[in-house]
This record gives structure tokens, C-alpha cells and sequence, in this order.
């Protein structure tokens, strides 16, 4: 919608239909577009004033299909560089404000915190026949914490109490760069160490789609106590009480009771000393963080639900996607906005329900060809993001207007300060070195070698084209193994969105909303209700 006045005024030499578009522009630099409609005796002009419309910011940003190079013919692929690759995702992220990153553990990897999956980390960690488990991720089940809290607490001493406190590593500040800079709208981080929030970014654009470790709570009563309040019992390895008073109990003191017999009753001397002790409730504590079997807390769905529209980006970083519903947020934003991948392997997420829906909607329309991200950045995340937020500092406008003073400033200067300082400079340039310099740093289609050891299957890339791949130090390219017969796999716990319950025959999903299921009963009764029935529902087993 415009904004501006309408005027309006009678011209009763007309009676054709005349469309004119003057343009004038003010000593102030503001242009106004009149838009002039005569239509039989009446006029009718709007003015505008000046400010980029919706229309014209959507041209500045790039559209899809999204490249990496310019070029996407294969035959010419081998000229392209890391450098060029680096640039251009970055300027895939350029004007993009309302930026939606998706993170897992593989950013604080590198502050001293092991991920799930990886040799050496947390399931490496856990010894099954001392904690009485049949497999590691048994201990973050949450039917196995209900029978018996004691191998989770035995083992999550050290989780929840370091020696000394985590502090955020380069991919939070990346993160907090993008906040800075005004291009996030949400971070929706698996992780429960709460690093997000300790390197800058606000509380509010943060959604903790696992919970935290800050925060505990009764699951008797409720009552929510900060974890450090925990700390003794659960360095003893013991399991964590609610000491919350729920009522009282009268206990006898020293005097003991005296009775006296009037007409035959018996009844107590008022003078006796009673004493009372508190009642705890004595529930078991079990820390704010997303158990396997579980619900997610419905901030996460009302949040995507809301960002769904807003979103002009994503990135997923640090993850491999493979828990749900964390896992459906990739298909369930706009297909038309640009995805990067920051992660060692590349992934493909598991759980896709509702991907094929039709849209006939410009931005429902998937320009992508069988592969899922339009770049692919492997390696450690922290090589990775800091290299993305060099390019961008030094190519945003924020930068080139920062060089721009700088250089007035330096025409004002004597000249003996402004060769002291190009002495300066050059040798701080020496001190810090490009960041991507590196032989580990190629971009894919210009590294036969690398090419040549994955084979011509190329299993490991998961149908992605290599000219959208750039690699970096710790990526990694070996193929997926097809032997999962050492792997627990754990189905996805469903809980009815209307009754609470598991869902344990057919579910009823909606395709509109984010994660919203029904059981087939509740499904009868409130389908039709559930946004006046306009949404739309399919059965899954």
C-alpha cells in the first residue's frame, strides 16, 4: 500500500479515459510519483513520497535459482576459485533482514562442549553396562528418566557442572554479527548450553527448540528451580528432590501430651507444647531440556508459524537435522528463499512430511532441481563463519562508507601521520592474515583431486551439484555408511495436540501449521474448528 494524500478535483473537458505518470523531483532530493487517472468527468492523482517499495527491495536481493558462480555450466566450472564461491554467498545473504538460523551442536564443538554423534562425543562417553542401559541414547529417554532418574544424573554431572563456564565461539558471534547488522529474525538452536544468549544476541530472537540447562523443574509439582541449586546432590551422583513445602505435619515436642477425665471424656490439656514439620514434595527434578518421546514447548511452533511469511533466508549450521520436528522446518519455510549449510558432512533431513503440497504461489515454487541447499560450506563451523563474516564487513555498505571517511579523513592529515599510519597498517595486515588462505579451502569443481578420490557415485554429496560445494578445514567427504545394524533408531514420539496423549496408530497432520497433529478421535471433533476448517489435514501411520 501507497502512502501519501489523494486529492481530488472535476474536469469537465474529458470524457476519454487518460493515464499519465509525471515525475518531479523536490531541492530536498525527495521524488514524488503523481499518478494521474482521468475517467470520464472526475480526477483522481496520488502522491507518494519517497522510499524503496516492496517491489524495488525485492530486485536488490538475488533471486532464485541461486548460484554460487555466475557460471553454472559444468565445462567451465574449473576456472572458478574458493575466493569468487566465498563472495558469492555472501552477497546471497546481502539485504536479506529477516535471516532464520537453525543450529546444533556443531557450533560449540570448539568451546569445549561434544556434540552427540561424533567419535568422542556424549554417546562415545557413556559406559552402558555401568549405567545398566541397553544403548547410549537410552539415558535421554524420557520413559526411561520416568522409571529411574538415576544413570542420567550419575552421568550429567559434569554436562551440567563444568570445571569452568563455556564461553561462545566464533559461530555465536556470527550469529550476534548477524543481529548487529539487522538481518536475523530467529535462531532456533537444539543446543541447551545457552551460549546464544552469552555472546550478544537478544533473548527474544532466540527459541530454545530443546530447553536449557539453566532452568529445572519438579514432575510432581511444577516448581522450577535454577539448576546451579542442584549442584551438591548432583556431584554426589544422586537424584535431585523437590524441597518445595506442601504442607505440614504436627510433631510432639519434649512435654508429651496430658489428658484429663471429665464426665468420663477424655480430653487434651490446651497446655501441651505441639510442634510442627514442614512437608516437601519430594518429586524427582528433571532439567528444562527436550527428553527423546517428548513434546516440544509450543513457543517453538508459534514462533515458526509467525516467521514462516517473514523469512528471506536460512541457514542451518552446526546440525545433521536428524531429530524431529527441528528436522521439518527446512520444507515448511518458503521454498523461494535462498539455503546455506554450514556443517562438516552435508546432510539431507529425514522427516519431510508435507514437502510435495502444491502451491501455486510464486514463492511456493522450488527452482531446485533434486538437491536441497543452494551452498553447501563444509569444514568446522568456526573456519567457516568467520571466513562469511570477513567478506561481509568488508563488502557490505556499512564498510565501504566506514573507508570513505577514513579516506576524507586522511586528505586532512599531515603527511608524516599518514605514513606512520600505512606503516601501521601494513603491518597489522601481516599480523592477520586473510582467513581463507588455505590449501584446505577449494571450492569443489575447481579440485579434481578431491573429485577423484569420492568416485564417480559421489554417495557422500547427496545429489548436490559440486559447483554449489566450498570446502574448508575439517570437512568431511566420505561416503555415508549403509550399516546402521549398530544404530538405535528411535521413531518419532507424536503427542495429539488436543488430548496430550501418544499417538500410536494413524496421525493426522496439518499441512498449514507448523508440527500440529491430531489422533483420529480428536480429529473428528476438532478439525473442523481448528482455523474454521480452511486448513487442510493428511493421515500418516
Amino acid at each position: 500500500m501507497e502512502s501519501g494524500l489523494t486529492f481530488q478535483g472535476v474536469n469537465r473537458t474529458s470524457t476519454s479515459v487518460n493515464t499519465s505518470v509525471h515525475r518531479t523531483t523536490s531541492m530536498q532530493h525527495t521524488e514524488r510519483i503523481k499518478d494521474t487517472i482521468t475517467t470520464g468527468n472526475a480526477t483522481s492523482t496520488k502522491f507518494s513520497s519517497k522510499g524503496p517499495s516492496k517491489r524495488s527491495l525485492k530486485s536488490q536481493l538475488a533471486q532464485p535459482p541461486y548460484h554460487i558462480f555466475n557460471d553454472d555450466k559444468l565445462s567451465s566450472l574449473s576456472e572458478k576459485t574458493f575466493q569468487e564461491g566465498i563472495k558469492n554467498v555472501a552477497h546471497l545473504l546481502h539485504k536479506r533482514k529477516k535471516i532464520i538460523v537453525l543450529c546444533g551442536a556443531g557450533i560449540s564443538v570448539s568451546c569445549g562442549i561434544p556434540d552427540f554423534r561424533s567419535k568422542g562425543g556424549i554417546y562415545d562417553m557413556i559406559d552402558t553396562n555401568d549405567l545398566g542401559l541397553s544403548t547410549p541414547e537410552e539415558i535421554f529417554h524420557f520413559e526411561v528418566f520416568q522409571d529411574d532418574p538415576r544413570p542420567f544424573y550419575k552421568f550429567a554431572g559434569k554436562m551440567l557442572y563444568p570445571n569452568r563456564p563455556h564461553e561462545p565461539s566464533p559461530s555465536h558471534k556470527f550469529l550476534a554479527l548477524l543481529e548487529e547488522k539487522k538481518m536475523l529474525l530467529r535462531v532456533y538452536t537444539q543446543n541447551i548450553d545457552g551460549l546464544e544468549e552469552k555472546a550478544g544476541i537478544s533473548p527474544k530472537k532466540i527459541v530454545y527448540a530443546h530447553g536449557s540447562l539453566h532452568v529445572s523443574t519438579c514432575l510432581k509439582c511444577g516448581t522450577k528451580v535454577d539448576t546451579e541449586e542442584l549442584r551438591d546432590e548432583v556431584l554426589k551422583g544422586n537424584v535431585p528432590y523437590c524441597k518445595k513445602v506442601v504442607g505440614k505435619r504436627r510433631r510432639r515436642g519434649e512435654k508429651t501430651k496430658r489428658t484429663i477425665e471429665i464426665d468420663g471424656n477424655v480430653q487434651v490439656n490446651g497446655n501441651e507444647n505441639v510442634e510442627y514439620e514442614p512437608v516437601l514434595c519430594e518429586g524427582v527434578m528433571k532439567p528444562n531440556i527436550t527428553f527423546f518421546g517428548e513434546a516440544l514447548v509450543d513457543r517453538v511452533r508459534r514462533c515458526l508459524e509467525a516467521d514462516q511469511a517473514k523469512a528471506d533466508a536460512v541457514i542451518v549450521i552446526g546440525t545433521s537435522l536428524s531429530v524431529a520436528p527441528i528436522s521439518k522446518v527446512i520444507k515448511y519455510l518458503r521454498p523461494s528463499i535462498p539455503r546455506i549449510l554450514i556443517n562438516r558432512a552435508v546432510v539431507i533431513p529425514k522427516h519431510t512430511s508435507g514437502e510435495d503440497e502444491d502451491n501455486d504461489d510464486e514463492d511456493g515454487i522450488d527452482h531446485r532441481d533434486g538437491y536441497l541447499f543452494d551452498a553447501i560450506l563444509l569444514g568446522f563451523c568456526d573456519e567457516v563463519t568467520k571466513a562469511v563474516a570477513y567478506v561481509m564487513e568488508n563488502n557490505d555498505e556499512g564498510g565501504r562508507k566506514k573507508q570513505k571517511i577514513e579516506a576524507s579523513k586522511e586528505k586532512q592529515e599531515p603527511s608524516k601521520n599518514k605514513r606512520r599510519k600505512k606503516i601501521a597498517q601494513a603491518s597489522e595486515t601481516e599480523k592477520k592474515p586473510f582467513p581463507f588462505q588455505s590449501d584446505d579451502c577449494k571450492a569443489l569443481c575447481n579440485d579434481a583431486k578431491t573429485l577423484e578420490a569420492i568416485g564417480p557415485s559421489k554417495n557422500c554429496l547427496l545429489n548436490h551439484p559440486i559447483d554449489r560445494i566450498l570446502l574448508f578445514p575439517g570437512a568431511k567427504l566420505e561416503a555415508q555408511k549403509d550399516d546402521d545394524d549398530d544404530v538405535t533408531v528411535y521413531h518419532e514420539v507424536v503427542h495429539c495436540d488436543e488430548c496430550h496423549d501418544v499417538i500410536k496408530d494413524i496421525i493426522m497432520k496439518c499441512l498449514n501449521c507448523f508440527d500440529f497433529d491430531l489422533c483420529k478421535k480428536c480429529h473428528k471433533k476438532t478439525a473442523s474448528k481448528h482455523f474454521e476448517g480452511k486448513h487442510k489435514f493428511i493421515s500418516e501411520k
